[in-house]
């Protein structure tokens, strides 16, 4: 297997797979590598004629990218777009926090 370029799609592509745990809430992933990896292939998934209305995507959903993909999607981009804040929120008091502890030194007041 040759080792494929690596493009910024590719580079995007493949932390969204690395990050997969996130993307959905109720399924579960075993934790995977650090870093990402040399030699790797991407394939298109073929539905079968079982998955006609069930299961299958349709022309105008699917997208070049899988990052397109699941920016396309209303849901996924309102749970992404709460999940974002919260993070910015937190990230937002946690240096507060560590500000007050240096300005009085770590010691509380009595």
């Amino acid at each position: 297997m040759p080792a494929p370029e690596m493009t910024e799609e590719v580079k995007r592509d493949l932390q969204l797979i690395k990050m997969r745990n996130v993307l959905d809430p109720k399924r579960f992933y075993k934790k995977g590598e650090k870093k990402l990896p040399k030699y790797f292939q991407f394939g298109t998934v073929v539905e079968s004629g079982a998955d006609y209305y069930s299961g299958r995507l349709v022309k105008r959903e699917r997208k070049k990218t899988i990052v397109d993909e699941l920016l396309a999607d209303d849901q996924r981009r309102s749970y992404y777009k709460r999940k974002f804040a919260e993070v910015q929120e937190r990230q937002a008091q946690a240096p507060r926090r560590k500000f007050a502890k240096a300005k009085h030194g770590g010691r509380k007041r009595a």
